[in-house]
Parts: structure tokens; C-alpha cells; sequence
């Protein structure tokens, strides 16, 4: 979940910003001039031009920088578990942006603005994809062993499952049926969903009717029933009660915000939506 978001110029070389703990995951990026983390041990450390940082949680740091600095600044609650493994706890990471990464984080910080400003459900979305980007171009000059944990036939086979599941999704599938459309016992494929996924069969299942249903929901008129039949659920009330258990907010609500009728909706509640549904409200993008 993005925390704060800020970007534009920004100087600090007459002003540094003091030494201080954020409680995020702090993506900080200088887009033109110089800047360069101070921290409480006094340790230097060497100025970076147009520089991508990563600091952990509960990190200690403040920021110098040149006249004449554009800077984009994300903050998240967590990030994928590849980037936290390889950022130190209390510690950091860094990487010099290429000119195209450059305009990519500008267009970051236009695109994710006003879905931090006033988000709503899409903008989860919208977050995630950007910490996604963050994230890859941290990664983008690190060698990682090609030879991964998990057995090509068992990537292969969990994914011919989804593909076979997913064209299938009205007829609500059983684990037994699933297992023997790619010859394989259940207890087998439960395993290769483990070793793949990290999860079981029911829950990534269930995250693929979730999906099927959010884009019926967003993009046509069906009524709940409808959607619930066609996304593979029991019923209207079944898919109401899983998609409320997973995103705090019922269907129609959320079909409510895609299709932009919020507007008719009194201020007071949609705030109570905002807060049932665990998305941070607007606060103003000051500091940093």
C-alpha cells in the first residue's frame, strides 16, 4: 500500500533534512542534481546523480542535495519479498536510473498522484504495478542464480491447470477434475500449487474467480447473480460474502467507484466505504 507520495523540485543543500526515522519502505530518487543520505553514524556516503534509493523500515537518515534537485519520493508499507531480502534491516539500497527510467519515474509519480489524492478500489492496482516497477529497477544490474527451486514440469503443469480451470470457471470445477485434466493425482497438484504459487489449489482458485468477477464487475452491466454464476461462484450472497472477505467492501460498492457513480454519493459516505474497506485517506503531500 503506497503511504506518501511527493515529487518536484526540492533543495536541500541550504536546508538539509535532519536525520529522522520513517516507518515505511522509503523509495527516494533524485531525477536531476546531486543528493546523498547523511546518517546517524556520520558514515559518508558518496552523492549519487539521478540515483534510485531503497531504505528499510525504522532507518535512520536524513538527505543533503545540490541547489537544484528534482526529486520523486514513495513511501510503502511492503515490498516484495525478493527486495526485502536483499535490502539489510537498517540498511539500504541504490541504483544510478538510466535516462528512460528517469522519464518512467516521473510518470510514476503523475500517474499514482491523484489515486493517492482520492483513491478508490482501482487504485490498489495501480500501486502495486508501481511497486513492481520500483522494484525491478532496483534489481536491474543483480545476478541471481538461474537455477530456481521449482521443476519446470511443475511450472508447466500448475499452469496448464490455471489455463484449463480459467476457460472452465462457470462450471465451478472440482480440485479432483482439475487434477485429472493434467493427469496428475489431487494430493500431487496440491503440492505443485505449494511449490509454485506458495499457496493451495483453493486460495490461488479462488483469487482467479475474484479476478474474473472485479472484470465483469467493471466492465458490463450483469447483474450480481450474473457475474457470481459466470466467475464460478455458488451464488450472489457466496460471491458477496468471499469478496467482501477479501477486500472489506461488497461488489456493488466497488462496481460503484470503477464506473464513477461515486459522485452522486454524499461525502460522508464515501468516506465510511474509504474506511470499511482499508484505503488510506488523503493526506496533504507536504515534506520529503
Amino acid at each position: 500500500m503506497l503511504r506518501y507520495l511527493a515529487y518536484g523540485p526540492k533543495n536541500f543543500a541550504r536546508s538539509p533534512l535532519l536525520v529522522s526515522t520513517r516507518y515505511n519502505w522509503e523509495f527516494y530518487a533524485n531525477l536531476t542534481g546531486w543528493l546523498h543520505p547523511t546518517l546517524p553514524s556520520g558514515k559518508t556516503v558518496p552523492p549519487g546523480e539521478s540515483t534510485l534509493w531503497l531504505f528499510s523500515p525504522n532507518t535512520a537518515h536524513g538527505w543533503v542535495s545540490s541547489i537544484d534537485m528534482e526529486r520523486v519520493v514513495f513511501h510503502f508499507s511492503s515490498v516484495p519479498e525478493l527486495v526485502e531480502k536483499l535490502c539489510p534491516s537498517g540498511g539500504y539500497l541504490q541504483v544510478s536510473l538510466r535516462p528512460e527510467e528517469i522519464g518512467q519515474m516521473r510518470q510514476l509519480a503523475k500517474t499514482l498522484d491523484p489515486h493517492y489524492r482520492a483513491p478508490n478500489p482501482a487504485s490498489l492496482l495501480h500501486f502495486q504495478r508501481a511497486l513492481l516497477d520500483l522494484s525491478l529497477i532496483l534489481l536491474r544490474d543483480r545476478r541471481f542464480d538461474s537455477n530456481l527451486p521449482l521443476e519446470t514440469v511443475a511450472v508447466e503443469r500448475v499452469e496448464r491447470a490455471v489455463q484449463w480451470y480459467l476457460a472452465r470457471l462457470e462450471n465451478r470445477p472440482t480440485l479432483d477434475a482439475l487434477a485429472e485434466a493434467v493427469h496428475v493425482s489431487p494430493a500431487h497438484l496440491r503440492r505443485q500449487f505449494q511449490q509454485v504459487y506458495g499457496k493451495s489449489p483453493h486460495t490461488v482458485l479462488t483469487h482467479l474467480r475474484l479476478e474474473r468477477a472485479m472484470e465483469m464487475l467493471a466492465s458490463t452491466s450483469d447483474t450480481i447473480e450474473t457475474i457470481a454464476r459466470q466467475s464460478g461462484f455458488n451464488s450472489a450472497s457466496d460471491l458477496c460474502r468471499v469478496f467482501h472477505r477479501h477486500y472489506n467492501v461488497y461488489p456493488n460498492v466497488w462496481r460503484t467507484y470503477v464506473s464513477g457513480t461515486e459522485t452522486t454519493i454524499k461525502q460522508d459516505q464515501v468516506s465510511r466505504i474509504i474506511a470499511r474497506s482499508g484505503t488510506p485517506e488523503f493526506k496533504p503531500n507536504t515534506g520529503g
